[in-house]
C-alpha cells in the first residue's frame, strides 16, 4: 500500500465494522486519525509495507476495545512478593470492599455531624481511631506520604534550616528524593554526620536561630552495615526537648503490630516512634498497615493543627472513598483478629504446612509431568520493607524444557492475569501471594493451555 490508497477518515467511519461499538462520532474520527497517523509514519519509512484496509479496520477496532475497557483489573499475583508496588501493594479484605459500596454510592456522613447538623472534619473519626491505637494527641492524613512530609515541612516555615543525617537522605521510591522533597516544601536541608556515622554531637553543632526540625527517616529499603553508628529517636529526643526543636520521624512502611510475633526482624513500630519522642511521626497506610494508599501524620497536637492550617493541606488531603477505607482498616486493629482479617498479615502468617498441602491439591489436578511443587522458594514482604528478608514458601513450576515464555505470556493475557517469576530457568508460581479462593482458577488455565 502506497500513501495514495491509504482509505480516507470518512470511508472508514461508515465501516459497517464500528457501527456496534456505540462510540461518539467525534471520538471515533480522532481514534482513526491516530491509526491513520501510524500508517502514514510506517509507510514513509517503508513505502512497500503491505497494509490492508482490513488490518487498519482490525487496529483501529483494537485501540477502541482498549480505550473501552477497565484499566484496573483483578490480577492473580504468583510472584511471591507481598506488597508488590506495580501490583497496588496492600490488598484489602473482602469485608471493607463489601462496606465501601454503600460509601460510594451513596451521600454519605463525611464532613457533618448527623446529631447536631453542624459541619465537622472529615478527620474527626479518623485522628480519634489512631490516637487511641498509637497514643499519639491528634493525627491528620493526607493523599499519600510523600506529599504529607511535603505539606509537615512546609508547615515548619519557608526559608528555614532542618537537619538530617547523612546516611538518611536517601530515595524513598518512585525516583523521590528527602533533599528534593525539602526543597519542594521550602525549608533547606542541612546534612549532618557521614554516610555511615552520625552522633547527637552532629545535630547540636549544625543549630542555628534557623533550625526548626530534625528529620529522621527510617531506612526501610536498605541496610547500612559495619562500622556504623545511627543515632535512634529516643537519644535524640533529649536534645529536642531541651532546645525546643521538634523530631519529624518519617517511618515510611508503617507498622502498628510488632513484627517479631511473625517471625520477621524487628521493624519499629509506630507506637515506638511515639513513645520514644517523636513530635510527628508519619507513615504510609498501603503498606504493612495493609490499608489504602494515605500518608498519616501523628504526633502533637500543636503541630498537627499547624499542619491542617497550612494552605497546602486542604489540596493534599484524602478522598472519601480511602478515608471510608482507611477507618475500616483501622478498626481491625482494635480486635485481636487482624492477622485474619488484615490480608496482608494473613499471607505473612501462611504456614508452610497450609501451603503445602494447597500445592498438593494443585498438583494432583493438573498434568504433573509438566509441573513439580517446589518447597524450597522464597517470599518477600515488598513494599520498600525488609530488606534482605524472605520467607520460606510453596510454590509449583515448570522447567526449561518447555517454552517458559509462551507460558508466561499466555497467563498474561488471561482476563485476570496470573503473574509468576521467572527464577533458574523455571517459571515459578508461589502459592503465598495467591488467595486460596484462586486456586481452581490457576487450576482451570493451566488445564485449558495443555489441552
Amino acid at each position: 500500500m502506497n500513501l495514495k490508497k491509504i482509505p480516507s477518515v470518512n470511508d472508514l467511519l461508515i465501516s459497517k465494522k464500528f457501527s456496534k461499538k456505540n462510540i461518539r462520532r467525534e471520538l471515533l474520527k480522532n481514534i482513526i486519525n491516530k491509526e491513520l497517523d501510524l500508517v502514514r509514519k510506517i509507510l514513509k519509512n517503508d513505502n512497500s509495507a503491505n497494509i490492508s484496509k482490513a488490518e487498519i479496520e482490525s487496529n483501529i477496532l483494537l485501540r477502541i476495545d482498549s480505550l473501552s475497557n477497565s484499566y484496573l483489573k483483578k490480577i492473580i499475583n504468583g510472584s511471591g512478593v507481598i506488597l508488590h508496588t506495580n501490583l497496588g501493594r496492600a490488598p484489602l479484605s473482602k469485608a471493607i470492599s463489601k462496606n465501601i459500596y454503600d460509601v460510594i454510592s451513596n451521600y454519605s456522613d463525611l464532613e457533618i455531624d448527623i446529631k447536631t447538623k453542624t459541619r465537622n472534619s472529615r478527620l474527626d473519626n479518623i485522628s480519634q481511631l489512631l490516637n487511641l491505637i498509637t497514643g499519639a494527641e491528634k493525627a491528620t492524613v493526607f493523599n499519600n506520604n510523600a506529599l504529607a512530609l511535603i505539606v509537615t515541612l512546609a508547615s515548619l516555615g519557608k526559608g528555614k534550616e532542618i537537619l538530617v543525617s547523612r546516611s538518611e537522605s536517601i530515595e524513598i521510591g518512585g525516583g523521590f528524593r528527602i533533599p528534593e522533597i525539602i526543597k519542594l516544601s521550602g525549608l533547606k536541608i542541612v546534612d549532618i554526620g557521614t554516610t555511615n556515622k552520625t552522633y547527637v554531637r552532629d545535630y547540636e553543632e549544625n543549630i542555628t536561630k534557623n533550625t526548626v526540625g530534625f528529620l529522621k527517616v527510617h531506612k526501610s529499603n536498605y541496610k547500612i552495615k559495619g562500622f556504623t553508628n545511627e543515632i535512634s529517636i529516643k537519644e535524640l529526643s533529649e536534645l529536642s526537648k531541651q532546645k525546643n526543636i521538634p523530631i519529624i520521624h518519617d517511618l515510611g512502611s508503617g507498622t502498628l503490630v510488632n513484627t517479631k510475633k511473625f517471625n520477621l526482624p524487628y521493624e519499629p513500630t509506630v507506637v515506638d516512634s511515639v513513645n520514644d519522642g517523636a513530635d510527628i511521626t508519619l507513615f504510609s497506610s498501603d503498606k504493612l498497615l495493609g490499608g489504602p494508599q494515605s500518608g498519616i501524620v501523628i504526633g502533637k497536637k500543636n503541630l498537627i493543627e499547624k499542619i491542617n492550617s497550612y494552605p497546602l493541606s486542604r489540596a493534599a488531603r484524602i478522598d472519601k472513598l480511602n478515608l471510608s477505607i482507611l477507618n475500616d482498616s483501622l478498626i481491625n486493629y482494635l480486635k485481636n483478629d487482624y492477622h485474619e482479617t488484615i490480608p496482608v498479615w494473613n499471607l505473612i502468617n501462611l504456614t508452610q504446612d497450609s501451603l503445602k498441602k494447597r500445592a498438593n491439591d494443585i498438583i494432583d489436578k493438573i498434568p504433573r509431568d509438566t509441573f513439580r511443587i517446589r518447597e524450597d522458594i522464597k517470599s518477600t514482604i515488598g513494599g520498600g520493607t525488609f530488606p534482605d528478608t524472605f520467607i520460606d514458601s510453596v510454590g509449583i513450576s515448570i522447567g526449561k524444557t518447555h517454552k517458559i515464555s509462551k507460558l508466561e505470556n499466555y497467563f498474561l493475557n488471561l482476563s485476570n492475569p496470573i503473574i509468576g517469576r521467572i527464577e533458574n530457568d523455571e517459571f515459578l508460581i508461589d502459592l503465598r501471594t495467591i488467595f486460596e479462593e484462586y486456586d481452581n482458577y490457576l487450576i482451570s488455565n493451566i488445564n485449558k493451555y495443555f489441552k
